[in-house]
């Protein structure tokens, strides 16, 4: 598994899957694909905006709906948002095709974009916030524990399906994560 370049065309593959499960979303309403080609160019390719995404390619997807390229089939969109480079801290974002959900890559591609954010691009603290009406909560729960991470359960932070959902918000330390991987700082 690897990140890559995002396209468009993949941007615009993440908007179906995206409006699929905006139970998830702080923004929980459909983007039009007007909407996510405008992201993908003020945003993905902005170079000056403060976030950075890339696509998530694996060598492996069930039922894959083309050929791979370079041996890699798409199947996400990772970020790392709202990169505070003062304070060298970021949040992290994740969206995986349903047809890999579940089966051990989303692991692999949050160590990637950890590995981006710790040892390339220098931060010292990546966080994220999961709603509760997701059941993604519990991937990450898992995921903050494995590297030693924090977690706040906060009240109230989601108005969806008829009634306020609490969130999971958490944040991994660079020094934590080395650790796991053997690594010094």
């Amino acid at each position: 598994m690897r990140l890559e370049i995002l396209t468009e065309d993949q941007c615009q593959i993440v908007r179906i899957w995206r409006n699929q499960c905006l139970e998830s979303l702080r923004t929980p309403y459909p983007l039009t694909p007007e909407e996510q080609s405008r992201f993908f160019y003020d945003v993905v390719q902005n170079r000056s905006s403060p976030h950075r995404y890339w696509g998530v390619c694996a060598e492996w997807l069930p039922n894959a709906p083309a050929e791979p390229h370079d041996g890699l089939y798409f199947c996400g969109m990772g970020g790392l948002t709202y990169i505070q480079w003062e304070n060298r801290i970021a949040e992290i974002s994740l969206i995986l095709s349903p047809a890999v959900r579940s089966k051990g890559l989303g692991e692999q591609a949050v160590d990637l974009l950890l590995a981006e954010g710790f040892d390339r691009m220098g931060l010292k603290t990546i966080f994220g916030e999961c709603y509760y009406c997701n059941d993604a909560h519990e991937f990450w729960l898992k995921i903050t524990e494995g590297f030693g991470g924090y977690i706040t359960r906060l009240p109230n932070r989601k108005f969806w399906a008829g009634q306020f959902w609490d969130s999971l918000y958490f944040s991994i330390d660079g020094d934590c994560w080395r650790q796991v991987h053997g690594q010094s700082s």
